[in-house]
C-alpha cells in the first residue's frame, strides 16, 4: 500500500523563461523544506514540460491546422491593401502555409540535436535552431496575436493592468498555456492533491501562465493553498494583492527569499496556526466571508552558509534543450556594489546582502557535480564579489573540482589582474558578464557606476588574454543621452571587438524601484505615470536634454547593426549561439577558445555571404512553396522598424503603450497587393521570397535535378542569369551543395 505523505507540497515554475537549463529558485526551497522536516516536496519544471508539448510533431500539426482556420491566407487575397495592424497576422499565415508541413515533420529531430552530440555541428545546430523558432511562430500563429517565443511570451493583455491579465487567464482562444495545463499538470496535480502549491514567478512573462494554472488549481482543488513568489513579484506584488478577483487564484505571496517564508507558511497550515506572524507574506483572510489582503512585516534573512545545496531532484534534465546541463548555483544574494542609479535589484532581491563562503560553495558544487553528472556551473549573482574572486578559484584549484564555469561580474581592476585571470581561467571560469553600460564618462558618473573606461580596458584585455570570455552588458537611452554618446559607445566596442565577444545591448527603462524613477529632477526627467495601469513597473518619461525615448528606439537598431558588422559572433545566424543562454559557453565548456569560436563564426558568415554557383547547388531537402497576395519581405521589413516594435511589448516591460499603434501606422503606408510566392526549405529551414517567374526557375532546378544539369541545357545568356540566381537562393539557403554529386562545370566553375 502507497504511504501518502501527511503534508505534501509541490513547487511549480511556470512558462515562460529559458528552455536551456533549469532554474535554481525551486531546488533552494525544496533543500530548505526537507532539511526542517517537510519530507515530500515536488519540482515540477512546467516550463520545459510546455515548450517540449509544444514542440512536438503532434501539437505543430495541430497549431497549422488550427492557423488554417484562425488565419486563413485567403482571407488576405481579396483585400485592396494590407494595413499595418494587419501585417502581423498576414505574416503568421504565410509562414506557417509555407513552412507548416515541414516544421511539424522535422521539429522532433530539431529537439534531439539539440539534445546531442550534433549540437557542436552547426551544420546541424542552426537549421535545428531555427526550426525551434518557426515552430514557435507557428504555435503563436494558432493563438494569434499571442506570441512565444525562447525569450518571452506576450498576449493582446498587457501586464501592466491586472483586469487584462486576469482575463487572459481565461482566454482559451489566446492563451496556449490553458489547454496545456489542463491536459499535462492539472490531472497530476489533482492526482496528488497537494496542501501547498508554490509558483515562482521571476519574469513578466510568467505573470498570465502562472496565474492561470493558480486559477484551476484553486477551482479544482480548493483546500490546496496557492502561494507565489519571485523576482517579479518583488515588483509589482503589493499592487497585484490589491487587485480585484486575484483571490480566485492565489492564497498568498511571498516577498524576497522565500526559504524562511515558505517554510513558516507550510508550518503553520500543517499545525492550524495563524498567518499573521509569517514575515514577508501577505495574505487574503477570508475569515470573513471577503478575501481581504494582510501585508505582515519584513521577515529575517536567512543565513546562507547554514542552507542546504539546492535538490535539483524531480526536474526533467532530459527535456531541457542543451546536450549538457549548467547548473545553476548562488554565491551570494543582493550586490556588494549597489549604488547603479538604474539599478534595483538591490532592492528587491534582498534583504541585505549575503555571500556563502568559499569552503561551503565548493562543497555545494562538488555535491552537484557528483550527483547530478554534469561539470557545467553558473555562478548567479548580481556581480562576483572580490574577495570571493579571490577564494573561490584558490579553493576550488586545491580541491580539483574540474568545472567549468560562468558568471556576472563587475568591473574591479584589482581582483582582474593578469596573474588573477589566470587563476580563474585554472579554477574553469571560461565566461564572465560585466556591467559596461556606456562609453561616455558623464553617463557613468550619473549612473554612479564607479568605474572608469580604462578600468573597463584593462579588465577586459586581461581577462581575453587569459582565456576567458567577455561580454559586455550596454545600454541606449539612459536620460541625457545624445545621439553622439550612444555612437561613441558603438565605436568603443567596435574597437576593442578583439576582446570583448558578446555585447547584450538594451533600452533604458524607468522603473519604480529605480533611484531615477524616485529622484526625477536629478536627471532631468518628468516621469509619465497619468495612463499607467494598476500594476504598472515600467513609465514613459520624458527627459529635458539628450534623445527620445523614439529616438533611443532608432538608435538602438543602428547600434545593432554596427554590431552585427562588426562582431562575428553576431553576424547572420552566429548570433543564434549569442540568444541561446549557456549554449555558447557549452562551446567553451568542451575547450574552444574565445578566439577559436570567432574565427569558426567569421568563416561561417563568410560562406553564408558567398553567393558564388556551383554545379552540385540542389534544392534543400523539405522544400515547400506557398503563393501569398502580398510581399512577405515587405511585412517583415514594415514589422521591424522601431516604431512597429514600439507597438509590441518587449521582454523587458510586458506592457502595450496606448498610442503606440496608431504612431507605427501613421509612420507606416499599406502595402499594395504584389503576387509572389514564398520559399521553405525544411533542411535549411530558412524562408525565400521569390517572383512567380523565380518560382518557375526554381522548380525547373528541382527537376533537373541540380544547377550542373539545368545550366548545360542553356544558352550561355540563360545559364549566366540562372548562375547569378543560383548563387543568391545558395545564400538564402534554399539551395545546397552535395558534394557527392558528379558536378556538371558551369561558368563559374570554368
Amino acid at each position: 500500500m502507497i504511504q501518502r505523505s501527511a503534508f505534501p507540497v509541490s513547487l511549480v515554475f511556470p512558462p515562460q523563461g529559458h528552455f536551456t537549463q533549469p532554474y535554481l529558485a525551486l531546488p533552494c526551497l525544496k533543500a530548505w523544506l526537507e532539511a526542517h522536516g517537510f519530507d515530500d516536496v515536488e519540482l515540477l519544471d512546467a516550463n520545459i514540460e510546455a515548450y517540449d508539448t509544444l514542440l512536438s510533431a503532434e501539437s505543430v500539426e495541430a497549431a497549422r491546422e488550427r492557423v488554417a482556420t484562425r488565419l486563413p491566407l485567403e482571407r488576405f487575397a481579396a483585400r485592396p491593401a494590407l494595413a499595418f495592424e494587419d501585417l502581423a497576422a498576414f505574416r503568421a499565415a504565410a509562414e506557417c502555409a509555407a513552412s507548416g508541413a515541414a516544421v511539424a515533420a522535422r521539429i522532433d529531430d530539431a529537439k534531439a540535436v539539440l539534445r546531442g552530440g550534433a549540437f557542436f555541428d552547426p551544420e546541424r545546430y542552426v537549421p535545428a535552431v531555427r526550426t525551434i523558432y518557426h515552430a514557435l511562430r507557428i504555435v503563436s500563429a494558432a493563438h494569434f496575436p499571442s506570441e512565444l517565443t525562447p525569450h518571452n511570451f506576450t498576449m493582446r493583455h498587457g501586464n501592466d493592468r491586472s483586469a487584462e491579465v486576469l482575463a487572459a487567464t481565461l482566454d482559451r482562444d489566446e492563451n496556449p498555456f490553458l489547454a496545456f495545463f489542463e491536459a499535462r499538470v492539472l490531472p497530476r496535480l489533482v492526482a496528488r492533491r497537494p496542501r501547498v502549491l508554490g509558483l515562482s514567478i521571476i519574469y513578466g512573462s510568467q505573470l498570465v501562465p502562472a496565474l492561470t494554472l493558480a486559477r484551476l488549481v484553486k477551482r479544482a482543488l480548493p483546500e490546496c493553498h496557492v502561494t507565489a513568489g519571485g523576482g517579479f513579484l518583488a515588483y509589482i506584488g503589493r499592487k497585484l494583492m490589491d487587485a480585484p478577483g486575484l483571490e480566485a487564484c492565489l492564497d498568498s505571496l511571498i516577498f524576497h527569499e522565500g526559504e524562511a517564508p515558505l517554510l513558516a507558511l507550510c508550518e503553520a497550515l500543517r499545525d492550524g496556526r495563524d498567518l499573521r506572524q509569517i514575515g514577508s507574506l501577505t495574505w487574503f483572510d477570508r475569515s470573513s466571508g471577503a478575501a481581504r489582503p494582510i501585508e505582515n512585516p519584513p521577515g529575517h534573512p536567512i543565513r546562507l552558509d547554514a542552507a542546504p545545496a539546492p535538490n535539483f531532484d524531480g526536474l526533467p534534465f532530459h527535456l531541457y534543450l542543451s546536450p549538457e546541463i549548467v547548473v545553476p548555483y548562488d554565491v551570494n544574494r543582493g550586490c556588494y556594489y549597489g549604488e547603479c542609479t538604474f539599478c534595483t535589484l538591490p532592492t528587491v532581491i534582498g534583504p541585505g546582502y549575503r555571500t556563502r563562503s568559499a569552503r561551503t560553495i565548493v562543497d555545494h558544487v562538488l555535491h552537484l557535480r557528483d550527483r547530478l553528472g554534469t561539470r557545467h556551473v553558473n555562478f548567479i549573482t548580481d556581480c562576483m564579489p572580490p574577495g570571493l574572486l579571490r577564494d573561490l578559484p584558490e579553493e576550488l584549484i586545491a580541491r580539483r573540482a574540474g568545472i567549468r564555469w560562468w558568471a556576472d561580474a563587475r568591473v574591479e581592476p584589482k581582483a582582474y589582474t593578469p596573474e588573477g585571470c589566470a587563476r580563474l581561467v585554472e579554477s574553469g571560469c571560461r565566461k564572465l558578464l560585466f556591467g559596461f553600460e556606456t562609453a561616455t564618462p558623464r553617463l557613468l558618473k550619473l549612473m554612479k557606476k564607479g568605474q572608469g573606461l580604462q578600468a573597463v580596458v584593462d579588465v577586459a584585455t586581461n581577462c581575453a588574454r587569459a582565456g576567458i570570455s567577455v561580454t559586455f552588458y550596454a545600454m541606449v537611452g539612459f536620460p541625457s543621452e545624445t545621439r553622439a554618446e550612444a555612437q561613441a559607445t558603438v565605436d568603443f566596442l567596435v574597437r576593442h571587438a578583439d576582446v570583448v565577444r558578446e555585447v547584450s545591448l538594451q533600452t533604458f527603462h524607468v522603473d519604480e524601484q529605480s533611484h531615477v524613477f524616485k529622484h526625477p529632477e536629478e536627471f532631468g526627467v518628468r516621469i509619465r505615470a497619468e495612463a499607467a495601469g494598476d500594476l504598472a513597473l515600467y513609465h514613459d518619461y520624458e527627459s529635458d536634454t539628450g534623445m527620445t525615448q523614439a529616438e533611443a528606439a532608432e538608435a538602438f537598431e543602428s547600434m545593432m547593426a554596427a554590431l552585427r558588422a562588426s562582431f562575428p559572433l553576431f553576424a547572420g545566424d552566429n548570433i543564434y549561439w549569442f540568444m541561446q543562454k549557456s549554449h555558447y559557453f557549452l562551446h567553451l565548456a568542451r575547450g574552444v577558445t574565445p578566439d577559436e569560436f570567432v574565427a569558426r563564426c567569421r568563416r561561417r558568415a563568410e560562406r553564408r555571404a558567398d553567393a558564388t554557383p556551383h554545379a552540385a547547388l540542389v534544392p534543400g531537402a523539405g522544400l515547400a512553396l506557398s503563393a501569398i497576395p502580398y510581399s512577405w519581405a515587405a511585412a517583415v521589413a514594415g514589422l521591424a522598424t522601431p516604431a512597429a516594435r514600439a507597438a509590441r511589448p518587449d521582454f523587458l516591460s510586458g506592457r502595450y503603450v496606448p498610442e503606440a499603434e496608431a504612431a507605427a501606422a501613421a509612420s507606416s503606408g499599406p502595402l499594395a497587393p504584389t503576387p509572389r510566392v514564398l520559399v521553405y526549405c525544411g533542411e535549411t529551414a530558412e524562408f525565400a521570397e521569390l517572383r512567380p517567374d523565380g518560382a518557375r526557375a526554381l522548380a525547373a532546378l528541382s527537376a533537373a535535378g541540380g544547377l550542373g544539369a539545368l545550366a548545360a541545357s542553356l544558352e550561355p545568356a540563360a545559364r549566366t542569369n540562372l548562375e547569378r540566381f543560383a548563387g543568391e537562393l545558395a545564400r538564402r539557403g534554399i539551395l545546397v551543395r552535395r558534394e557527392a554529386q558528379s558536378p556538371v562545370p558551369t561558368g563559374a566553375d570554368r
